[in-house]
Order: structure tokens, then sequence, then C-alpha cells
């Protein structure tokens, strides 16, 4: 199939590495058909847009960008789809889409473009609802962070956390076949790739679809470094604390290539606001969880998820948080100001005024650095195998990362992206 023949492709992704895995892919199913990518947005045949809609502010990224594309390139043909278009889709249309998806019914997108570049045919293809969709499958893909590459494995969410409209945008969560995870898997080691980076909206959900059998995220785990033993790293984007069991903690006993690392979504350190914001876990638990991890694991870095100045949130409870996020020992912290998304219960509730939600932020980015500072210097003089992934050519320094997620910066005359070696760790490599 050559239909595409001839013509260019522009892509351009907002929001998280889902969307831009999902954005790739099209991509590669364009180039198979005969396109070829251009970094030139004014001179695209095709620009594909993916969207966000995980606060307001990106709600109006989407449409800035829908409308700057059509304005720079009015003959192309602009595809959109994604979480804004899901809930927008006549809008989307009215700034200038050529092509509206949403956040299903991507595999088709292809197809509809071609249409569309033959008779100018403009299309609006959105579910009304997507709370009942089975996974999509877009192909093998390898979208790639230079040395490490992202493999999704799951869409979809069913939590409806009160500050969250997620579910309501990607819909029920779902799950990647396995055969099909694993062939991905197959061909991203046979490629070269070093890191595999696990992604998806709720990973911890994967497998609780499967009607008729008991296949979980140890179980694909397992069953990755099984039948794919070239893996040498496996990281997990983010789980949830209620998803650490006993058999994930087995993993990490026994598979030193499922990295260091885990990122844990906290979002408040007070059990008041946990119950507010409808988390299914309370501190004690959370901190539970973490010491079982520990015990296994001693060194891992635990990152977490903060949302700063939740609507119920008192200055006492934001003191519980700092003090809380001091006895869990994160590694590092990322902060977010709360902000209300339409649609969500959150978005019901009184807001905080601005400078509280600013002193807090500070407060918790404050925190996250001396964190930061003390799990780093915890691996001084110590031999660390590193990952390189980046250079900069300018400064003649090649950048990568350990195992646990510790950035190594050190001298070299050429790009190292795929190298691994060990580095002495102190002061003088430590470029986080």
């Amino acid at each position: 199939m050559n239909e595409l023949n001839g013509k260019t492709y522009f892509l351009h992704t907002l929001g998280c590495k889902v969307n831009a895995y999902e954005t790739f892919a099209i991509g590669q199913e364009m180039k198979e058909r005969g396109a070829s990518e251009t970094q030139s947005e004014e001179k695209a045949d095709i620009i594909v847009l993916n969207t966000c809609s995980v606060t307001a502010r990106a709600d109006q990224k989407s449409r800035q960008h829908i409308s700057s594309f059509k304005r720079k390139n009015p003959f192309c043909a602009l595809l959109v789809m994604g979480c804004y278009s899901q809930t927008h889709a006549e809008e989307c249309m009215r700034l200038g889409a050529d092509i509206v998806l949403g956040s299903s019914k991507r595999k088709e997108g292809v197809d509809y473009l071609i249409r569309f570049l033959s008779d100018g045919e403009k299309v609006i293809d959105v579910k009304p609802s997507v709370r009942s969709e089975s996974y999509e499958e877009l192909g093998s893909t390898a979208y790639t962070d230079n040395a490490r590459a992202y493999l999704k494995i799951q869409d979809g969410c069913d939590n409806f956390c009160s500050y969250c409209f997620i579910p309501r945008l990607r819909g029920n969560s779902r799950s990647r076949a396995p055969r099909e995870v694993i062939e991905e898997a197959s061909s991203l080691v046979k490629k070269g790739f070093k890191e595999i980076i696990i992604i998806g909206i709720h990973i911890g959900a994967y497998g609780k679809d499967f009607e008729g059998q008991e296949f979980r995220l140890p179980d694909l785990l397992e069953a990755m470094i099984a039948k794919v033993p070239g893996i040498r790293r496996i990281r997990i984007s983010s789980i949830e604390e209620s998803e650490i069991d006993e058999r994930f903690l087995l993993l990490l006993k026994r598979f030193p290539n499922i990295v260091d690392h885990l990122h844990i979504p906290l979002q408040s350190g007070s059990t008041n606001v946990l119950k507010a914001m409808r988390r299914h876990y309370d501190t004690e638990a959370f901190l539970n969880k973490l010491r079982a991890i520990r015990e296994v694991r001693p060194d891992i870095a635990i990152t977490t998820d903060i949302i700063a100045g939740f609507p119920t949130e008192t200055e006492k409870d934001h003191q519980d948080t700092l003090e809380f996020c001091r006895k869990a020992s994160f590694a590092e912290i990322h902060v977010f100001p709360f902000s209300p998304r339409p649609g969500t219960v959150a978005a019901t509730m009184k807001d905080l005024d601005p400078k509280t939600k600013k002193a807090r932020v500070a407060d918790l980015l404050g925190l996250s650095k001396a964190l930061r500072e003390e799990y780093k210097r915890r691996f001084f003089g110590l031999t660390m195998e590193v990952l390189f992934e980046d250079y900069d050519e300018n400064k003649g320094i090649a950048y990568g990362h350990t195992s646990n997620y510790l950035k190594v910066a050190i001298p070299a005359d050429r790009p190292m992206h795929g190298t691994m070696m060990d580095v002495v760790y102190d002061e003088s490599v430590a470029a986080d």
C-alpha cells in the first residue's frame, strides 16, 4: 500500500508519554503507506495533533495548537485526536481540524487522511462514551527516548479520583494482549534497546479485564523476562501503592533487571485529603508498603507525585504532607499545584487562593530538592552501571542514568547512546 507516496507528515503530541506513543504509531503507519516525516509544520501535507485535557490549561493549549497549525499551513490535512477532542469534537472542527477522532478509533485515522487528500471529505468520528472499550492495537512501534524505548501495555482508568477527568476521556481500563506485548518487547531488544519503559494510564490494573483467566502485571513482567532474555532493564513508569502486592515484591526480589526505581503516586500526605480525593488508601497503608518494598530493595529510589493546594487542604494537612514525605524518604517529589478540572467533583469545591498554593508548591519543591540530595549522597563512591542516552557535542559530555535513576554526566569525545558502562558515582559526575 503506497497511497501516501510523496506526502509528508508532521507529528505533535501534547501531554503524556502514552499520547506520544500513540502519535508515533500513527506516524509509523503513514510511513509504511509511503509518506515521509518532516520537521516543518509549514511544509507538511499532513499534520497529526494528539491533544491533552488533563487540566483546563491543557484544553487551552490544545485549542491554540489546532488554530496555529491551520493558520501556518491552511492547505494541510489536519488530524486531531486524543483526550481534548474526545469531548470537544465540534470545537476542534471549528478551529480548523479536517479529521477529528477521540481516544478511540485512532487506527482508522490514516484511512480518513487518505480519503480527505483524495476528495476533501471532513470527518468527525468520536464515540459519545468510551467507558466500554476494548484495547485498540496500534501495532508494534519503537517510540523511543534516545536509548530507552516505551512499551504501552494498558489504556483507560476506573478509579474516578475526585480531581481527575481521565476515566471519562480515556475510557475504561483495558489491557493489551500479552502476546502483543511480548512480541513488541522482543522487537525492541532486537533493535538494540537495553531499557524498556512500561507505560499505560493505570498500569497496575493490567489484566483486570481479562475474563476467565488470572494474568496480572506480575505475570506479564515474568513472562517478558522469561521469553525476551535480552532485556537488560525494565522500568515501570508509575504504579499505585495498592497494586504492589506480595507477587510484585517477589519479582523485585528475584529479577534485578526490574530497575531500582518505582514511581508511586501519593498525591497527599494527609489521610483527610486522600479521602476527599477519593484515593483508595491512607497514609499508614502507604508507609507500610514502602517499608515492605525496602525490605526487598533497600537502596531503591521511590519517587512520587503530590498535588499542592487541594481545595479541602488545610495548613495542618499541608504540614502533615511535608512530614509524611520526610518519613517516606522519597528520592524525589513531582509537585503539581491543584488545577480545577471542569466536570470533576473537585472542581465544584472552593479553590484555595493562588498565593497559598504557590507557597505550598515552593515548600514541597524545597523538600524534594533536599531529599534528592540526601538520596544521591548515599551512593557517592560506589561503582554504578549507567545507560547513556544523550550527548552534548558542544560540551563533550555524555549523559545517562543508573538503574535507580540517578543522572550521570561524563566527558566523552563521541555520542554513547545505548552504551552501558560502570561509572564511579560521586559529585563530579552527578548531574541531577
